[in-house]
């Protein structure tokens, strides 16, 4: 299990939407590949991963979410539907709908001319890129290596179908707009944008050589589907053991995963606890990845005290 990058796309919102529009002619996963895979239509309502947060005064419901989907997964299971139904505060990591907020992350996530991505690679890196994208490898020099490998994961996604248009964070964002629902950020699009672009050389270049060998080989894909699968049948503890085997693979992995997940995770866990202890009825919509094994959201809600149950 190499591919750490296909798993952000269960934590990360805001790189994803905006890399939609970035790489829009650059990743072409058919060129990059060759591969294509059969995927079974939709037959039953995604459940994602539901939970019920409850102090002795208040409930919120708390849902893990994959940024890339597609339309056919709606509407979702019933329970989420109702767990969103009874809100009247949504809230979501970040309102990646948010054109200016959008525009603002961009710089944080490229580099400014002189500066290229081959300068802040390994020579075997840029090379394995340019084994793969030909000469359209310099198409990326103004992007930092961490938004590359979201690039190529997403573009590993679009090629089952998925896409940001229809991530579960912005199917429930427009949704709580058009129902004047009040909309809150756990984060932000700016610190996501500079959380991804603030990476070391080295954390950056092990992300990348890493999410290259993995579309390489195809490996990618096949991740890809097993992780829908596993979010579509609210598999938490499935989900848990396959971050435990990316996190565990090597030194650098256990500190990029620390850092795109459980150092956030703290942050976030406090501003659940915050609208639950507010009175908020509330929907909070995270990435998947932060609701699995020690150290998730879960995980530290429940060590405060709080009541905890995913809803089947």
């Amino acid at each position: 299990m190499h591919m750490l990058s296909n798993l952000l796309s269960l934590a990360v919102d805001v790189p994803l939407v905006l890399l939609a529009r970035l790489f829009s002619r650059v990743l072409l996963l058919p060129a990059l590949m060759g591969l294509s895979l059969a995927v079974s239509a939709q037959t039953l309502p995604a459940k994602g991963l539901l939970f019920e947060v409850k102090s002795n005064e208040n409930t919120l419901y708390l849902f893990g979410s994959i940024h890339l989907a597609k339309a056919n997964i709606y509407p979702l299971a019933p329970q989420v539907e109702r767990a969103y139904a009874q809100a009247e505060t949504v809230a979501v990591e970040a309102d990646i709908t948010d054109a200016t907020a959008n525009k603002n992350a961009l710089p944080l996530m490229t580099y400014a001319s002189p500066d290229k991505l081959q300068d802040h690679l390994t020579a075997a890196t840029w090379q394995s890129l340019q084994a793969i994208k030909g000469a359209s490898a310099e198409q990326f020099q103004s992007f930092k290596p961490a938004v590359v490998a979201m690039g190529l994961t997403m573009a590993a996604f679009t090629q089952l179908g998925y896409d940001p248009a229809y991530g579960v964070d912005v199917y429930f964002i427009h949704r709580a707009k058009a129902d004047k629902k009040k909309l809150v950020e756990l984060e932000s699009v700016a610190f996501q944008a500079s959380m991804m672009g603030a990476l070391t050389d080295e954390e950056g270049d092990a992300l990348l050589k890493q999410s290259l060998a993995a579309l390489n080989s195809g490996e990618a894909l096949r991740d890809t589907k097993s992780m829908i699968a596993l979010w579509q049948a609210g598999d938490t503890k499935g989900l848990a053991k396959l971050l435990t085997e990316v996190a565990n693979k090597t030194a650098g992995t256990k500190k990029l995963m620390q850092l795109l997940l459980d150092d956030r995770n703290v942050a976030m866990a406090e501003k659940i606890n915050r609208l639950l202890g507010d009175g908020n009825k509330a929907f909070v919509i995270v990435g998947a990845g932060h609701l699995t094994g020690t150290n998730s959201i879960i995980d530290l809600l429940q060590k405060q005290g709080v009541q905890v149950r995913q809803i089947p």
